[in-house]
């Protein structure tokens, strides 16, 4: 970068000048006295050999010269004024994140908790079924699932989705072999990245003796797993607060193989001016949501 052939101050003073075509009000604007506006104005036009006001009766006027220069000087400490002004709406901008609903309502309460202790009283989270894999970007950070989150290369994997039947443990006590889900029903969720039929196909099950309870959310076949409606197949890391704590339990029947994907992405922005603030986020993130190859929470694990 070039640096400027005359201090950046005598150009404030020309601009305040130029703008009132008065050296007292300029001074007055600037909190200077009328003759140091008056001496910067000459020493600039000493050191640019032009002038750049010319006496008219008791006024001042700008020269030609003193006109194209007023209009690039102003130019320039508006565009100085908008860079500075950037950088304090992007610290006032509410930290964002992106998630997918199941996870925001089971794992983020944690996360949201933290920020809230550590005094950062700003947060917008946006939960959304279906994922914008074009505008993750848009946020500060971002959980991606599912299988077009895999083929982006600048995202975190959150570790691997492990899909197992899993029910409240008081219908585990009812299945022995995998022949006993015929006697259950089976609670889908229709939005997922892998669905029953993977797993009956995996497994050598006949879908065709099974019954079915769908619903179009994960957040919806949580409470009916725990009331005992059925059995669900989900990824363990959207129901490890309810594995944790026993309320629900896998359902690993005999001669039965889970299923497992890497499903779950992170994006952290690497915007300059945001980086910072949202560090703090992206690790409570991670030690929320990481699991290990088993489909569990490392946080929960140790």
């Amino acid at each position: 970068m070039t640096r400027l052939s005359v201090p950046l101050s005598a150009l404030e003073i020309f601009a305040e000048a130029g703008q009132t075509c008065s050296f007292r009000v300029a001074a007055e604007h600037l909190a200077l006295s009328t003759s140091a506006v008056s001496q910067a104005v000459r020493k600039l036009e000493e050191r640019l050999a032009c002038p750049l006001f010319r006496r008219v009766g008791n006024g001042l006027q700008l020269t030609v010269e003193g006109e194209n220069l007023l209009k690039h000087v102003v130019k320039g400490f508006d565009e100085m004024r908008l860079g500075l002004q950037s950088l304090t709406d992007a610290r006032d901008m509410p930290i964002s994140i992106s998630s997918p609903p199941g996870l925001a309502s089971q794992l983020l309460p944690v996360v949201v908790q933290s920020l809230l202790a550590e005094k950062i009283r700003d947060i917008r989270i946006v939960a959304d079924e279906a994922p914008d894999f074009k505008r993750y970007r848009d946020f500060d950070v971002a959980i991606l699932y599912g299988e077009p989150a895999s083929k982006i290369h600048d995202l975190e994997s959150l570790g691997p989705d492990v899909f197992t039947p899993v029910c409240a443990p008081s219908l585990k006590a009812r299945l022995q072999s995998a022949s006993d889900l015929a006697d259950c029903a089976l609670i889908v969720n229709e939005t997922n990245a892998v669905t029953w039929n993977d797993w009956l196909e995996l497994n050598g099950i006949a879908a065709a003796k099974v019954n079915w309870l769908r619903f179009n959310r994960a957040s919806q076949i949580i409470p009916a797993a725990l009331s005992g409606f059925g059995i669900a197949l989900e990824s363990l890391r959207v129901l490890a607060p309810q594995l944790e704590t026993g309320e629900l339990v896998r359902c690993d029947l005999p001669g039965t193989r889970a299923i497992a994907r890497d499903l779950t992405f992170l994006h952290v922005t690497k915007r300059q001016d945001r980086v910072d603030r949202v560090q703090k986020v992206a690790d409570l993130i991670r030690a929320e949501c990481m699991t290990n190859n088993d489909g569990s929470r490392r946080a929960f694990s140790g």
